[in-house]
């Protein structure tokens, strides 16, 4: 799939994955099968923030607000983790026009981080009917992939050692490349350009899907203060200018939503009450991540995320 640089094998499982279990269901998405019928449907796209990476499946932001609407209610309200690892916005697409009319959700969540903002290719919107994924026999079966504890430990160990070391430079890894808070970026332009183009068929993609879209976008650690942007530089040698506090990236979302008249939710506001370092994945191996949210950053989001979400499910049309 275009934009994809990983792929979820179906029906695997991985009991001792990053943050607690995982399941893969048919789809080829985290989590239990959808239910044959649901009383309604939230489709949530996006990369490994929303697939969960280093929380358990039911602490995922849109699962805490899920549950947070069912006990209000809307006890028959269901999600569907449509969440991809180190995938970007060509993945939330073509996601889109696979899966949307199978799933009938009544809303799309979208929901960005900023290193999904970047240079995309114009071909990334073909493609279209998309070829089914292809997983041979022995990626499926071979336990090491799908369930091997030794594995994904010693792999996540070496990675970090080699970052701590300098032997890999964490800014050369896509997941940690942010074009769109670099003003000296060659890039920033033609990826603000590109990120908002396909950014225009996920919205025609929703659209024609009959389902509502909603825009979301996480912060980064970095973001949330000067002391936050000074420990990075210094940590592991994220090297950004102090306007990448500024918050003028979710700003340009923000009008970017309000000009296509759709509903937009900044889960900074929901970052600003507790030290930035609580919210964001720490462990034995990662000692700065600024882009996965904790336990406790996943729940902060998905408390605001109940609150405006569960409004709109609930009333004809109200405002985000």
């Amino acid at each position: 799939m275009p934009g994809q640089m990983t792929e979820l094998i179906p029906g695997s499982s991985n009991p001792h994955f990053a943050g607690g279990a995982v399941r893969i269901n048919s789809l080829g998405f985290r989590g239990a099968e959808p239910a044959d019928v649901a009383g309604q449907r939230i489709l949530a796209i996006g990369d490994s923030v929303t697939f969960g990476y280093g929380v358990k499946e039911h602490e995922s932001f849109h699962a805490v607000a899920t549950q947070i609407i069912r006990a209000r209610a809307l006890p028959t309200l269901e999600v569907v983790n449509a969440g991809l690892p180190s995938s970007g916005l060509p993945y939330y697409l073509h996601a889109i026009r696979r899966h949307c009319a199978t799933i009938a959700p009544q809303v799309v969540l979208i929901s960005v981080v900023l290193n999904d903002l970047t240079t995309y290719p114009a071909e990334v919107l073909e493609n279209v009917p998309l070829p089914r994924s292809r997983v041979s026999p022995a990626r499926r079966w071979d336990p090491v992939l799908t369930r091997s504890y030794t594995y994904v430990e010693s792999f996540r160990l070496l990675k970090g050692m080699l970052y701590k070391t300098g032997v890999l430079d964490l800014q050369s890894n896509p997941g940690y490349h942010f074009p769109v808070l670099s003003p000296d970026d060659a890039r920033v332009d033609q990826s603000w350009k590109d990120s908002f183009f396909v950014l225009d068929a996920v919205l025609r993609a929703t659209s024609e899907c009959k389902a509502q879209a909603v825009l979301a976008v996480f912060p980064l650690e970095i973001q949330l203060s000067a002391e936050a942007l000074a420990r990075y530089r210094e940590g592991v040698g994220i090297d950004l200018a102090a306007s990448a506090t500024n918050l003028e990236p979710q700003r340009r979302l923000a009008t970017y939503a309000a000009d296509h008249a759709v509903p937009f939710l900044d889960f900074t506001e929901a970052f600003l009450d507790d030290p930035p370092e609580t919210l964001f994945l720490r462990d034995l191996y990662v000692t700065h991540d600024p882009v996965h949210p904790s336990v406790r950053g996943h729940a902060r989001a998905g408390a605001l995320l109940a609150e405006k979400m569960g409004a709109w499910l609930m009333e004809p049309n109200p405002e985000l």
